[in-house]
């Protein structure tokens, strides 16, 4: 069974890639002209998700290589 940090490192990365799919949609749409205030809205949630989703898996690489480390100067 797969540990908590792997599975929340797996889920952040899982859904910073089908929001940046969302992002990627909408800014075209809205780039075509196509898009209502619900898109816009949209789209700056998914982004604003996007970046959460990234941070919280860089967090968990970074925490993880600390503890790497120190665990090799011991």
């Amino acid at each position: 069974m797969p540990s908590r940090v792997q599975v929340a490192f797996w889920s952040a990365t899982v859904v910073s890639v089908l929001l940046l799919g969302v992002v990627w949609t909408l800014a075209e749409r809205v780039r075509a002209g196509g898009a209502g205030l619900e898109d816009d809205v949209l789209l700056a949630v998914a982004a604003t998700g996007l970046a959460a989703a990234g941070l919280v898996a860089g967090r968990i690489v970074l925490v993880l290589g600390r503890l790497k480390r120190r665990s090799r100067a011991r």
